[in-house]
């Protein structure tokens, strides 16, 4: 994880938070309009100090089952968005606005995408409580450079240098804390099991993550994870949501399906993992498969690793193995098309891509790889209505802005070519850089004010944080 070393850009992140909490001054002067304008201004704190996992199929993957859980939570106040963190620390954090993120570390120790159901349906249900504005309210209460710098390591995500300011602002002799009350966990809690009895899913999920974040803090005496400093006593909790179960006696649910939360643990893993730790740990998962599941899983793990070393052969013969099993899992077409695409068959690849994409329509990873072989065959038109499409779905994808800003360069196209570099570069959080491509684009086309409206938004909040 990065941490911020820059203490100029340290300061400035401090004293941005300060001003912005001495302004609210309780929870009644928060309105939802500026938790709305504070999650975009800390989202692109988040963006320039963290790297996410901005992949089409992760974040297709963490959405739906995000906006799952928000459509039965009743009307909403904020746009709801669900982010991947790449950071092997076991953590998860509700920002103002409904922005939600999970770190890799804390999916990773997830065995069912029911407990991760579970947790995304907690961190939903403090937002629809507002216990994030009920915590900046009571926070600033205290010395304002002590809450600056409790923020500031919150946004840093709860490493060893957040961790460090955190412990240089509580220094100040303040009390003050920034976890969670009992019954701000309790009140989440009973929403996130409300959640999942509505969707059919089983609250028992709830009960295993419990267990799993208790068996995490008692490996961890000696640095308790970040996650557990804001979401405490994991072990009552787990006796209240027992209590729950026990007295109102859900209907048990059918099984569900695990292969998608399964795809997208391995496709994590190829991010956060070597391949040369990755093969070991899946030949084990093979050899100790005590089901056609763990096998397979354990192929398709594979798959992506010899991929990754480019032993693209073994790759596909790996993939072929798990297609197989699972016939009707249209996505696995996208993924052995990527292998051939890596290997630099573009016929075959594109073959996939446009197969998976007639299967499922939908799916943003086959669009996503279809858009990039077009590119790549110099097919400009068919793969920027792609790419479109693509931004139209997932309006802060940073690589399809990049991609569309090249067709447009070739194109000719200097204005449209610098203004998406500039969303580019805004929404990989390289602010110096997108400024620079906005500028340009705005002294190309000074009377375009539906673009000059997007800059000055983007502007406006780069200047507020940096």
């Amino acid at each position: 994880m990065k941490i911020i070393k820059d203490k100029t850009l340290l300061v400035t992140l401090c004293c941005f938070m300060m001003a912005q909490f001495l302004a609210i001054g309780n929870v009644y002067g928060f309105s939802v309009k500026d938790e709305r304008e504070y999650g975009q201004e800390m989202l692109a704190v988040i963006r320039h100090e963290f790297p996410l996992l901005d992949e089409p199929d992760i974040n297709q993957y963490i959405n739906k089952i995000g906006q799952e859980i928000v459509s039965v939570a009743g009307g909403q106040k904020f746009n709801y968005k669900f982010y991947v963190i790449n950071n092997r620390d076991f953590n998860a954090f509700a920002a103002p606005s409904g922005l939600i993120f999970m770190y890799s570390g804390l999916m990773e120790k997830m065995e069912t995408e029911g407990e991760l159901q579970s947790v995304l349906a907690h961190e939903v249900g403090h937002v629809t409580s507002r216990h994030i504005a009920e915590r900046i309210d009571n926070s600033a209460k205290v010395n304002a450079i002590t809450l600056a710098m409790v923020l500031a390591g919150i946004a840093l995500g709860g490493g060893a240098g957040s961790q460090a300011l955190i412990t240089g602002g509580m220094a100040t002799g303040q009390a003050m804390s920034m976890a969670f009350t009992r019954q701000n966990e309790e009140e989440a809690d009973r929403k996130a099991y409300t959640y999942m009895v509505e969707m059919g899913l089983d609250p028992n999920d709830m009960v295993s993550m419990l267990k799993t974040m208790h068996r995490v803090n008692q490996l961890n005496m000696g640095k308790v994870p970040q996650y557990l400093l804001t979401h405490p006593k994991p072990e009552l909790r787990m006796g209240y949501v027992e209590d729950i179960i026990l007295m109102e006696k859900p209907a048990t649910p059918a099984q569900r399906d695990q292969f998608y939360f399964n795809r997208i643990q391995a496709r994590i893993r190829s991010f956060t993992k070597s391949p040369e730790s990755s093969l070991p740990y899946y030949r084990k998962r093979i050899r100790n498969a005590g089901n056609d599941v763990d096998k397979y899983m354990g192929m398709y793990g594979l798959a992506l690793g010899y991929s990754s070393m480019a032993q693209f052969d073994k790759a596909i013969e790996e993939m072929e193995k798990v297609m197989a099993y699972y016939k009707d899992k249209t996505i696995l077409i996208t993924d052995l098309g990527m292998i051939y695409f890596k290997k630099g068959d573009l016929k075959t690849a594109m073959a996939l891509f446009n197969k998976g994409r007639r299967l499922d329509p939908g799916d943003w990873w086959s669009t996503y790889n279809l858009a990039m072989s077009l590119a790549a065959i110099g097919d400009n038109e068919r793969s920027l209505v792609l790419f479109q499409q693509l931004v139209g779905h997932m309006e802060d994808f940073a690589d399809a802005y990049y991609q569309i800003a090249s067709i447009y360069s070739k194109l000719d196209n200097q204005i449209l070519a610098h203004f998406n570099l500039g969303k580019n570069f805004y929404y990989k959080g390289k602010f110096k850089t997108a400024r620079y491509h906005f500028s340009q684009a705005r002294n190309l086309a000074p009377n375009d004010k539906k673009m000059g409206a997007e800059i000055d938004t983007a502007v406006k909040i780069m200047d507020e944080i940096n």
